[in-house]
């Protein structure tokens, strides 16, 4: 091995140790209330260690958001490109979403209270700006991905609008966010419900999955009431009307039931 090389894997090295111990930083602290000065008694290096890589607090957090987001988008592609059924490719990137979560829950935790708006008011270094840009950019695609497989689920569902799929995207993208925030280890979630925190997260999936494709799950497909036919986004008014009538009668909470109808 060359001496360039070498060097080269010691940077590499240490830049990953800086990132492992700025994730524990912010875990326990949270962003607003680390420093740079605590990351670097955590990575045990010199303050001035962590500048000839990183230009400030902000820029290791959002280096960490965009490596880590990257890394599930990856995953993501590498489930899809596989050819599997809708469902089944659908669990396989739940799962990956999961994994992602559970890895990096305390900085998942710390995201969450994190302004993003505030934070790119006060980037200055162009380099910051170009992080921040990223970390939205990938979590677009992110998203996009998401959506993708959750649209496949839809369509073979009876749902295939693109606009609604991708409501259904996000309201189970949230869906499962909330789930994942309530079943923490601090036993709150069985206090307060009185349900077992274990699987409730995979439960959380087969609810909304029921929801995008009842079919799959041997539950009827809703159906227009009062001879409700016609266009699934109002042009007929009284269809409309009765759409919204009809969907009112629904009991609270039958997810499946209030679907939108094609």
């Amino acid at each position: 091995m060359s001496v360039q090389e070498r060097h080269r894997r010691e940077r590499r090295a240490r830049r990953q140790t800086i990132l492992a111990a700025a994730a524990r930083i912010f875990a326990r602290r949270g962003l607003e209330q680390a420093t740079i000065g605590m990351i670097a008694r955590e990575a045990e290096v010199a303050v001035g260690t962590i500048y000839l890589y990183f230009s400030s607090r902000d820029d290791l957090f959002l280096t960490l958001r965009a490596e880590r987001i990257q890394h599930l988008n990856d995953r993501y592609r590498e489930i899809q490109a596989r050819g599997l059924a809708p469902l089944h490719e659908l669990r396989e990137v739940v799962a990956a979403y999961f994994e992602y979560l559970s890895e990096s829950r305390e900085l998942f935790l710390t995201q969450q209270s994190v302004g993003y708006a505030q934070m790119r008011k006060r980037l200055k270094r162009r380099g910051e700006i170009e992080r921040f840009d990223t970390v939205m950019k990938l979590g677009r695609e992110g998203f996009d991905l998401w959506a993708k497989s959750v649209s496949r689920v839809c369509e073979t569902g009876s749902i295939n609008d693109p606009q609604r799929c991708a409501t259904v995207a996000a309201v189970m993208w949230a869906g499962l966010n909330g789930a994942f925030l309530l079943t923490g280890g601090d036993n709150v979630f069985r206090e307060v419900t009185g349900l077992s925190p274990d699987h409730f997260l995979e439960q959380a999936l087969d609810f909304h999955l029921r929801a995008a494709h009842p079919s799959a799950f041997g539950v009827a497909a809703p159906k227009p009431r009062n001879g409700a036919v016609g266009d699934s986004h109002g042009a007929n008014g009284a269809n409309s009307k009765g759409r919204a009538e009809n969907n009112s009668k629904e009991k609270p909470g039958d997810l499946t039931a209030a679907m939108p109808l094609d």
